[in-house]
């Protein structure tokens, strides 16, 4: 196998994992009509709120399918792409950070929850993303310019999205449950694809329909532990410090006596599907768990030789690690680029002059502050980047790791795919 032949093998496995987390495909796989089914016996009225990457293609799949006629409902999405529907309004919430209208999401929703009955029926759609493009926050102390700047902080930092989540959570009147609270004491189902390690389902979007399993204690620590104070908006601080930021509710409350949560999809998913074209493409695969909070250094180092030690070890068949998660990528300066790029980048080096090939990439398409889902790298990469006068170090040190591919035509561009369940690398050696 050559290069040229690897990469494009990589593009094709990246492709079929995208066509197998399919939302429609996902429905189908968990048999969302059955779940939905008591919905349509409520005897008051429905209710929809679908927020995140996913909402457009949750929403347009839960209508299609349930033939349920909502009263009223709520999307919030970063990506609309024209989508709407007579009985919703639609928002284009910000992402990364939350803007105008991820405020405005989330005051209508609030105001539609107004005079709910325990007859009414409420169905949350909730995806990726939902952080940031569905906020209001815990305090009218909090604007919008302080609320972008602790999620730069948060996001730019060496955080794992579960912490992350920890702390926007208790800053919020609808993260943590507490939109659930809203909603009672009507009748809630929450469909959820998520975006967080597995066994963490109330972080994905922060939770808003969930019991939060973090505390404010967590939160506190969380802040101390990654020397996050000086970093603070005023605003933030000052309710840290004078401890008035409310707990979140938990599994307890009564609020979530007549609620359920079905997961459609998650990184899982990503996985099986890898796996599924490995085997079929002829090759052994390899399935390598890394917690979140792993630097993309050591992830590529970690991950190539792996990969190299099978190989030498096997029965002469190529090898594909496969790895799904998210990894540790500290922003440093003001390049383009995000976690995937940067693990490519780090393998640059490692794996020059051997039979290795790397696609690492989002499953929603988006890899950071970049138009790209993520990148790929072999064994021509640097010498091809010291050709065109690129330096990984340089790189590296600008948070440049689009610039880097982008030069090179190895940024992998999909466009936003309307999903997420994390990201993938897969690591093909021959």
């Amino acid at each position: 196998m050559d290069f040229s032949t690897a990469q494009r093998k990589l593009l094709d496995l990246f492709r079929f994992i995208l066509d197998f987390c399919d939302i429609g495909r996902a429905f189908d796989r968990c048999r969302v009509e059955d779940v939905i089914g008591s919905a349509h016996h409520t005897q008051g009225r429905i209710y929809v709120v679908a927020i995140g990457k996913s909402a457009p293609g949750m929403a347009e799949e839960l209508l299609r399918r349930s033939g349920i006629a909502p009263f009223a409902g709520v999307l919030a999405s970063p990506v609309l792409n024209g989508w709407s529907h007579p009985r919703f309004q639609t928002f284009e919430g910000g992402h990364p950070m939350p803007n105008k209208e991820s405020i405005d999401a989330a005051r209508a929703t609030l105001s539609m929850m107004n005079g709910l009955t325990g007859n009414d029926a409420v169905i949350f759609l909730v995806s990726g993303g939902g952080s940031a493009c569905f906020e209001l926050p815990i305090s009218d102390a909090i604007t919008l310019t302080d609320l972008v700047e602790i999620n730069r902080v948060l996001i730019s930092g060496e955080l794992t999205i579960v912490e992350t989540n920890t702390v926007r959570k208790h800053l919020s009147k609808v993260k943590g449950g507490r939109l659930a609270i809203a909603a009672a004491p009507a009748q809630q189902l929450t469909l959820y694809i998520s975006d967080v390690p597995r066994g963490y389902p109330s972080f994905v979007a922060s939770g808003p329909s969930m019991p939060d399993d973090s505390s404010i204690q967590d939160m506190d620590t969380l802040i101390q532990r990654h020397k996050l104070t000086p970093l603070l908006p005023n605003s933030i601080k000052m309710l840290i410090r004078c401890g008035i930021v409310p707990e979140t509710p938990k599994s307890g409350h009564p609020a979530f006596r007549t609620a359920r949560w079905c997961k459609l999809l998650d990184n899982d998913d990503a996985i099986t599907a890898a796996v599924r074209f490995a085997e079929q493409s002829g090759w052994k695969p390899i399935v390598v768990e890394l917690s979140d909070d792993i630097s993309v250094r050591d992830a590529a180092r970690t991950l190539t030789e792996r990969a190299e030690n099978e190989v030498d070890g096997g029965d002469g068949k190529p090898v594909v690690i496969i790895s799904g998660g998210e990894l540790v990528s500290p922003v440093r300066g003001r390049g383009r680029g995000g976690r995937n790029q940067a693990f490519a980048l780090e393998c640059a080096e490692v794996i020059a002059g051997k039979r290795i090939s790397v696609l690492s990439a989002g499953t929603d398409g988006i890899d950071g502050n970049s138009d790209a889902a993520g990148a790929l790298a072999d064994s021509t990469t640097l010498g091809r980047s010291l050709a065109a006068g690129l330096v990984v170090a340089k790189a590296r040190e600008a948070s440049d790791s689009n610039g880097f591919f982008d030069r090179l035509g190895d940024a992998i561009v999909t466009g936003p795919t309307g999903i997420n369940v994390r990201d993938l690398r897969i690591v093909l050696a021959w």
